[in-house]
């Protein structure tokens, strides 16, 4: 069992800095919260998460055993299951590669706990501000982010879905 401490940066100078610099530039403030670990090897590990609720989750997955996973790691094991089919044959799996050509160049390094419904929200108005895809093919890639993230949820890497509640685009009539 390894041991997690979660470390509060709001009243760090260093920090404070940091988040006057990213409003002034209209930036994201940097995560108020820091996860550090030892794994067994002794190497020092971190993470920076945006709310203590988000810190304690990652703790104790860092408790019992579970390192953090990235978006990839996660996108991985998910396309890996067969979908659930009442029809005879061979099983069939899920379809990454919506996911392998537009989500995950941008937040597929990411550790999963650090994704918020922000980062999903824009990357939906990113892919269709670009105009090379449909309303639709776009619902799609939400629809299976959502699913990716929701295995994250049953497999105890997410503490919520960031992706639940964000609604399809409309099509256009």
């Amino acid at each position: 069992m390894l041991h997690a401490r979660i470390e509060d940066r709001g009243k760090h100078a260093d920090y404070l800095l940091a988040v006057g610099r990213a409003r002034a530039a209209g930036r994201t403030p940097p995560a108020r919260y820091r996860v550090r670990w030892r794994d067994e090897s002794g190497t020092s590990h971190s993470l920076s998460v945006p709310t203590l609720h988000l810190a304690a989750a990652a703790r104790a997955d860092i408790a019992h055993g579970r390192a953090p996973v990235t978006l990839n790691r996660l996108v991985d094991h998910w396309s890996s299951l067969p979908v659930q089919s009442t029809r005879p044959g061979a099983p069939r799996f899920p379809n990454r590669r919506p996911l392998d050509l537009h989500v995950l160049p941008r937040l597929g390094r990411r550790l999963a706990i650090t994704i918020t419904r922000a980062d999903v929200e824009r990357l939906m108005a990113d892919l269709h501000a670009e105009g090379r895809l449909s309303v639709t093919t776009i619902n799609g890639i939400l629809a299976a982010l959502k699913r990716v993230l929701e295995l994250g949820v049953r497999n105890r890497h997410l503490p919520c879905n960031p992706a639940f509640g964000i609604w399809p685009l409309p099509r256009p009539a």
